[in-house]
């Protein structure tokens, strides 16, 4: 894959996880609306489950598969990568049915033994149906990406999550009001709904896809032997996702359990969690609109680039993606810092979640740096390292969410300090590790000090415009949208007069 294909193709992905993102951010609100905090609470409970059990059943897998996709399309074998998507799938489905039978047999333990929570027995049932259909639906989104046939699984996105948001939304507003426990049940169906309509669409395309000529002079891979494969890139990648997954689990059960030990009721513990998960957490996480494209993009792209020996192209394409990250991730951060309580309050129409959100933005830089360092290591078959850094991380998150949040001088404030602490860690470490692989000449002021100056220049432009616009009586959650639009045309406008955005990409783009 060339540089320019490499640049269109994360803009065309970043272009559909905005799409995919506002959906999914129309979703959570609506949630939240429909559901309250505690519902929300609850969700994500259950949802952590989910996690775990997805974790362990694909971890590592997707990357595994684009990366050996790639390598093998890169030498036009395309028998094996037929032999890859077979495995993958039986595997997915190995999986897929023991993970499953689990779920029937313990649901109940779950619920009552691990979160002492009996509303969640309902939720943790009904998480069978995407615990059978996500492997499936992962593993077909990352054979896909190998083929660099990005528009498929972009797609497939799309019509998942604004199938779930037009179905939930319908159940949601049938059963309005209800019980927290009908709302976060309703919402694990929501899952599986979005997971079929992705599936259809994928198991479609499979017709239109992998249509190379058969070579016989290239060796045919045997299933054994890919299977080897799979296993030697996913494992390092699995055992740090597992890892991840159950500390989150552990932050679950420990943020209510360490709140209700220094005096909150078992309601608002629940909903605090509910705050930080349901609330704080999608806003936190918008970046990821471009380090979830790039990351994505980023495997199969350097694996392919390694394999060749065009070493120039890999370091080209980690700068870009490096660059990309820190546009969008710095102006979020500035933002969330000066109007997260009006942000937190318009949109959730919550008092207490601005003060959260104010909180973890400064994280914000660091997590989605590393996002897109991950992919990065990843791609340069660094998944080791990558895995350890994150264990290192986040262990160090729970243990600040385990001996803070239950001090009362701390509260939920040591799950704040956690979440930066391990964030700037894992950033740290990453840093590291791809030094000690690639050498890179970075240009600081370009990729920091320009995006801070024009972060800077588009807040006064909010402020300005939200002034105005309140003296002539647009108050409320349109003032602040108008305001917050001007302030990112501001944004981009200083970003092209500083160089910040080059005018060669522009013309790479369109050209």
């Amino acid at each position: 894959m060339k540089g320019r294909g490499f640049v269109q193709g994360s803009i065309l992905m970043i272009m559909i996880n905005l799409i995919v993102r506002s959906v999914d951010f129309i979703y959570d609100v609506i949630l939240s609306k429909y559901i309250g905090a505690e519902g929300l609470g609850l969700f994500q409970m259950a949802r952590s489950v989910l996690m775990i059990f997805l974790v362990i059943s694909t971890a590592g897998l997707p990357t595994a598969i684009a990366r050996l996709v790639a390598e093998y399309r890169s030498k036009n074998n395309y028998a094996s990568i037929r032999k890859i998507l077979i495995v993958s799938i039986l595997l997915a489905l190995s999986f897929a049915a023991i993970f499953s039978l689990i779920i029937f047999i313990f649901a109940e333990n779950i619920a009552v033994e691990a979160f002492k929570n009996d509303n969640l027995i309902a939720p943790i049932y009904f998480l069978i149906p995407s615990i059978i259909l996500l492997p499936l639906t992962i593993t077909l989104r990352g054979y896909y990406y190998g083929l660099n046939a990005i528009m498929v699984p972009s797609v497939s996105q799309i019509i998942e999550h604004v199938g779930q948001l037009l179905i939930v939304f319908g159940m949601l507003y049938m059963a309005y009001p209800m019980e927290p426990k009908l709302g976060a049940t309703i919402a694990i169906w929501g899952i599986a709904i979005g997971e079929v309509l992705d599936l259809i669409w994928l198991t479609v395309m499979l017709r239109k896809s992998n249509k190379g000529p058969y070579n016989p002079i290239l060796r045919k891979e045997s299933g054994l032997n890919i299977l080897k494969k799979i296993f030697s890139i996913s494992a390092p990648i699995a055992v740090g996702d597992i890892v991840s997954v159950i500390l989150g689990f552990a932050n679950s059960i420990f943020i209510p359990r360490r709140l209700m030990a220094i005096g909150y009721t078992n309601s608002e513990a629940v909903s605090t969690l509910g705050r930080i998960s349901g609330m704080a957490m999608p806003l936190i996480s918008l970046p990821f609109i471009v380090t979830g494209a790039i990351a994505i993009n980023l495997v199969p792209n350097l694996s392919e680039n390694m394999a060749l020996k065009r070493y120039s192209m890999v370091k080209h394409n980690i700068k870009f993606a490096i660059k990309m990250t820190l546009l969008v991730a710095i102006p979020v951060t500035g933002l969330f810092l000066f109007y997260s309580q009006p942000l937190g309050y318009f949109i959730y129409e919550d008092i207490h979640v601005g003060q959260f959100i104010k909180f973890m933005a400064y994280g914000t830089v660091f997590f989605a740096l590393e996002h897109t360092f991950s992919g990065i290591l990843n791609g340069l078959n660094k998944q080791v390292a990558a895995t350890k850094n994150r264990l290192i991380g986040l262990t160090l998150q729970v243990f600040c969410i385990y001996s803070l949040v239950g001090h009362p001088k701390f509260g939920i404030n040591g799950y704040f300090i956690g979440f930066f602490l391990s964030r700037w860690v894992i950033f740290l470490l990453d840093r590291i590790s791809i030094k000690r692989r690639v050498k890179l000449k970075l240009d600081y002021g370009d990729l920091i000090l320009k995006p801070i100056m024009a972060t800077a220049i588009m807040l006064v432009v909010i402020y300005i415009c939200k002034t105005v616009l309140v003296g002539i009586g647009f108050q409320g959650l349109i003032g602040l949208l108008i305001s917050i639009v001007a302030g990112g045309l501001a944004y981009i406008l200083v970003l092209f007069a500083t160089g910040a955005i080059p005018r060669k990409l522009l013309e790479r783009l369109l050209g």
